[in-house]
């Protein structure tokens, strides 16, 4: 089986605090994936930082939960949850209604892409990249993190 990842250029308003933990918000509506990746990344380092996942399990909730607090590095969110783009509104609002000059890295993670088609999403200056639930395995999982998350240790 091939893996279907795809990536987009890195903003340049990404934030790469050298905290001791990732924050990771994983935005769905189905309990089953909250509970995967929590345990797909237990004791998990990225770059020598550890993870600290956070959950929200609407859209709804998500943008309440950003607006409280936008200390999140990257969020994995789904597309369809209480509506078809309910994903979509919540990438929208972080980019444009948040107003911050520094917003997480966007990965939509999904199994159906509600009202967009592949090529929308590719080119949705929303998202940094995309990954469907079909690929999502603990390697597929960990890989994604170390590519999309800033490896600070790097030498230019």
């Amino acid at each position: 089986m091939e893996e279907e990842f795809f990536f987009f250029d890195e903003e340049e308003n990404v934030k790469t605090d050298a905290g001791e933990r990732w924050n990771i918000l994983v935005i769905d509506d189905d309990m089953d994936v909250h509970v995967m990746t929590t345990l797909s990344l237990k004791n998990i380092k990225i770059h020598g930082r550890g993870l600290n996942i956070l959950h929200a399990y609407s859209g709804i909730e998500a943008i309440a939960s950003l607006k409280q607090s936008m200390d999140i590095d990257l969020i994995l969110l789904d597309m369809v949850m209480e509506t078809k783009h309910a994903g979509l509104d919540v990438a929208r609002w972080l980019r444009v209604d948040a107003g911050q000059q520094e917003t997480p890295i966007v990965i939509l993670r999904t199994g159906q892409p509600g009202l967009l088609t592949r090529e929308d999403i590719l080119t949705n200056s929303h998202f940094n990249g995309m990954i469907e639930k079909t690929s999502v395995t603990h390697h597929n999982l960990i890989n994604l993190l170390n590519r999309m998350l800033p490896n600070q240790n790097e030498q230019p």
